[in-house]
């Protein structure tokens, strides 16, 4: 499978000198090319966000020219047919958020907005943003700020829940009001919250007595106190299948700064009802879903080391198999340590279920420094079969697949 002819899925990637860059990914050498030149734009690039359709990119493009300083937050179409900016930062608020990570943007279900969180000079905040060209789009809506920050779409793109701090809220885009409903007041044991497929129910983790704490389900149109799941042993958090209600948790703690640390195992439970079930009892950072949720990808960190291995659990059971151990970049490892924000909007597994991308240095696949300067990070793709060694794609920080596949 891994070594079939032909593109199977697109990664969009930052390259070595901060330019955008695409490229097609199947059997042979990739097909690559440049949308955003970071020598022509004047710009250096960061993170770049795939529309859902897979036809236009949000990419954050920061300028620190002394006569000219921007950092802003572009769209631009795959097809080449013109660049836009739809959001920039205040003069006051020209700082990343995390290491190359200068926003966090989300594009709603049907790519018509995007939920894009931000420096402002005095902290963050969350802003709704048009996916339409500038002229037509209008300005951005400050929806809400504090920190932490986190949040999910739900599946019609009509309502917004936010985790900020001590609190967990919904926000009803539909209705046009500002004030959102207060789901939670208790400093919550998760940071991302998540919805089922059908967009009536929500997910989320709240301490219980004793130090304790537990996974709730709340009910959308209902104000009505949520249904405990099951207890859990600390902090959680977790990411949902791309197709069905089952969600895996990772145990995690958490740094000063909100960052997760090495977990305590992977479990999956549903939605519905069933579960948990422990998938593995290795301390993981983090898991990820195959497309058609039958098996998971943790992040294994290696004791006393900077290494990590990515394991592949099949949920009927079958054998782990070890498929990757790389050293991640600092981009990576920003969405290791907040990847269940990052699984809401960012893929790392091409939708047809036969690649991971890794970027960092991968073992016995580094890739040879600068004028002998020792390795460089790349961005690589991996077979989730297990055929092949992780395969370099080029110098670069940190890369995603297109939701929709196809060709660059």
């Amino acid at each position: 499978m891994a070594g079939d002819a032909g593109t199977s899925a697109v990664l969009a990637y930052i390259t070595d000198d901060s330019s955008l860059a695409v490229a097609g990914i199947g059997g042979g050498s990739p097909e690559r090319r440049v949308l955003l030149d970071m020598r022509r734009e004047r710009m250096v690039f960061m993170w770049p966000s795939w529309s859902p359709d897979g036809e236009s990119i949000a990419v954050s493009a920061s300028s620190s020219r002394t006569d000219d300083q921007r950092l802003e937050l572009w769209r631009t179409p795959l097809d080449g047919s013109g660049t836009e900016t739809i959001y920039e930062n205040p003069a006051e608020g020209r700082q990343v958020i995390a290491p190359g990570l200068a926003h966090y943007a989300s594009w709603s279900p049907l790519g018509r907005a995007l939920a894009v969180t931000g420096n402002t000079g005095a902290g963050i905040a969350l802003s709704l943003v048009s996916a339409a060209k500038r002229a037509e789009g209008g300005r951005p809506r400050r929806l809400i700020d504090g920190a932490p920050l986190y949040f999910a779409w739900s599946p019609d793109g009509r309502a917004l829940m936010i985790h900020r701090g001590a609190q967990l809220l919904l926000f009803d885009l539909a209705g046009g009001g500002d004030r959102p409903r207060t789901v939670l007041r208790a400093k919550p044991t998760f940071r991302a919250p998540i919805w089922s497929s059908d967009g009536e129910r929500y997910i989320y983790g709240a301490p219980k007595a004793g130090s304790k704490s537990a996974l709730y389900r709340g009910e959308r149109q209902s104000a009505a106190e949520a249904e405990e799941l099951f207890e859990s042993p600390g902090a959680a958090a977790f990411t949902k299948a791309p197709n069905s209600d089952l969600v895996a948790v990772v145990g995690i703690q958490e740094d000063e700064a909100g960052a997760g640390q090495d977990g305590g195992g992977v479990r999956v439970f549903d939605i519905g009802g069933s579960g948990p079930r422990q998938i593995s009892k290795h301390p993981a950072s983090a898991a990820a879903w195959t497309p058609d949720g039958e098996a998971l990808l943790a992040f294994e960190p290696q004791p006393n080391s900077t290494m990590i291995t990515v394991t592949r659990y099949n949920l009927d059971e079958g054998r782990p198999r070890p498929i990757a151990r790389f050293q991640p970049s600092a981009e990576y490892a920003t969405l290791l340590a907040f990847f269940d924000q990052f699984a809401l909007s960012h893929q790392i597994v091409s939708p047809d279920g036969r690649w991971l991308t890794l970027s960092g240095l991968a073992l016995g696949n580094g890739g040879s420094g600068r004028r002998g300067l020792g390795p460089q990070n790349g961005c690589y793709v991996v077979a989730l079969d297990g055929s092949s060694a992780p395969r370099r794609i080029g110098a670069g920080s940190i890369g995603f697949f297109s939701p929709a596949g196809g060709a660059p």
